[in-house]
């Protein structure tokens, strides 16, 4: 059993930690650290979690295997920067930085002193998505000729108006900062790296800070077009669809998978739906008993950061075709 520590325990990080709590034979959340631990007795007594004011503190009472960080993306390198010193493996949720610069910091500096880092796409750890995957590399439906993609819903539109995922310097680029790059970053595992982006993003309803819809056009450099569009102001879905020169592939809402291969009917496949902040957390744990990679690997995600670092671009010149180096 692996002991963790999480930074950040708002919405989301009580979402990680509620996933394995008493629920995982591999992995839990032994403790917390906050400004003010006083602020969350009541939810650090009802995860069982030891509240601490800073890491140091923590490590000296605590067994802390790896830490797990869930706070505003722009702040993501310096803190890493700060934590490296206590030599624990790091979690971070994604997106790892808003640009490649950061990005590349933040992986440079864990390289240097020997840090596992891991990056929170729990989208990779879908049933469905694995499926999708071994029905690619199989060549059930022939080469990837086409990507689509979208992600959508009113995380923006609801809840607190002040919190920080409703600035636009978290939140840059409309749904691509906190679910289009779900999708990016699925096709890009699936078919490698992005040659340039055309994006599109803006407001609609106008009653929120933030762009509310938002969409890219794209080309891999192995030829292959994409697209993935992004709806702050809509009920919420979600599809990934494939398509092959013998067939075609769609996940929908997460769960549901359905192939179509040459002229046959088109299926529906049954998979179990498995918990994927669980499904996560407990692969980082086995990659720092193991010492092996964990499965999101860091070269994709620093190719995903310079993907919608360039769609930002692209956005701020009036959606202009950007390469992408």
């Amino acid at each position: 059993m692996k002991n963790l520590i999480i930074i950040g325990l708002g919405k989301w990080g009580e979402t990680l930690v509620k996933s394995v709590q008493n629920k995982s034979k591999f992995v839990r959340f032994s403790s917390v650290i906050s400004r003010n631990p006083k602020k969350i007795v009541k939810i650090s007594k009802k995860y069982n979690l030891k509240a601490f004011n800073d890491l140091s503190t923590a490590l000296k009472s605590s067994i802390i295997d790896g830490i797990v960080l869930c706070t505003p993306h722009s702040t993501h390198e310096k803190t890493i920067k700060k934590l490296v010193k206590f030599n624990k493996p790091i979690f971070v949720e994604k997106p790892l930085a808003l640009n490649s610069k950061s990005a590349k910091n933040i992986i440079k500096i864990c390289n240097l002193y020997g840090i596992k880092l891991a990056v929170g796409h729990n989208r990779r750890f879908l049933s469905t998505y694995k499926y999708l995957k071994k029905i690619i590399e199989s060549k059930k439906i022939g080469q990837i000729t086409h990507l689509e993609g979208t992600f959508s819903g009113k995380s923006s539109f609801k809840g607190e108006k002040k919190s920080w995922r409703n600035k636009i310097t978290e939140t840059p680029l409309g749904g691509m900062t906190g679910k289009g790059i779900h999708i990016t970053d699925l096709m890009i595992n699936l078919n490698g790296k992005v040659k340039n982006v055309l994006a599109r993003s803006k407001k609609i309803l106008k009653d929120s800070e933030l762009d509310d819809s938002t969409d890219l056009i794209f080309e891999f450099k192995n030829g292959v077009m994409g697209y993935v569009s992004t709806i702050l102001a809509t009920s919420k879905f979600w599809e990934l669809k494939v398509y092959g020169s013998n067939g075609i592939v769609r996940v929908i809402n997460e769960k549901d998978l359905f192939l179509k291969i040459g002229n046959k009917k088109e299926k529906q496949i049954k998979l179990k739906y498995e918990n994927i902040e669980k499904a996560e957390l407990e692969a980082f744990a086995k990659s720092i008993k193991s010492k092996k990679d964990f499965p999101v690997r860091l070269s994709e995600v620093f190719e995903n950061t310079k993907l919608f670092e360039s769609a930002l671009i692209s956005k701020k010149l009036n959606s202009k075709l950007i390469n992408i180096n």
